[in-house]
């Protein structure tokens, strides 16, 4: 829906406008991901400032809610259904840079960044995520809408892997709890680029949910 709406330039541009700054919403968590990833794996410096990052996609949700109240206040049928998933995806795009932002903070309490394995498994799989998902947006792409949702239920089970493990495993310590803390973190990040992802894939009324088979 998103993609007809920008190549046909409907009668305003307000719509097109808060579709525009969702995937620049997208492009900032996505800096934001890498960088809080990098900060927490390594000893590399981020070349990103998150808090920044976060502010600016803080506003960007603003907008978009403004944006498409603007819109429906002077056609309330008009691009009914965008409107509607506009409104929805937005705060899970939200979500990803404030658990991006939670995963940087973690960094103060990471210790041997040499253990952390299932954070870098997870990072492997969730980092193209992104660049998938701006593809499914811009392009309609229900291929590439259906692979994100389907790499999230492979984070999903890896993480609860992880975690089950890792509650089984007498020795865990305080280092334990910060990569426990680190996945939960990553596995909402995944959950809710696929919530956006779904809303390609999905009617309005099932957007954040599975795909029915």
């Amino acid at each position: 829906m998103f993609k007809q709406i920008v190549e046909a330039n409907k009668r305003t541009s307000l719509i097109v406008d808060a579709f525009e700054e969702v995937t620049h919403m997208v492009e900032r968590t996505e800096r934001m991901f890498d960088a809080a990833c990098t900060a927490f794996m390594s000893d590399q410096e981020r070349d990103v400032d998150i808090s920044v990052e976060d502010r600016a996609i803080n506003e960007g949700e603003r907008m978009i809610r403004r944006l498409v109240t603007q819109h429906l206040t002077v056609n309330p049928t008009q691009d009914l259904p965008a409107s509607l998933a506009l409104f929805s995806i937005v705060h899970d795009v939200e979500r990803i840079g404030d658990y991006a932002k939670s995963l940087s903070e973690l960094c103060q309490w990471q210790g041997d960044r040499e253990g952390s394995y299932a954070g870098r498994q997870l990072h492997e799989k969730i980092a193209p995520l992104f660049g998938k998902l701006l593809q499914a947006l811009r392009d309609e792409d229900v291929d590439a809408a259906r692979q994100v949702m389907r790499t999230h239920e492979e984070v999903k089970i890896a993480s609860d892997t992880f975690v089950t493990g890792t509650f089984q495993d007498e020795a865990s310590n305080r280092h334990t709890v910060v990569q426990v803390m680190a996945v939960r973190f990553l596995r909402r990040i995944s959950a809710h680029l696929s919530n956006v992802a779904s809303s390609v894939v999905n009617p309005l009324d099932r957007i954040g949910g599975k795909e029915q088979e």
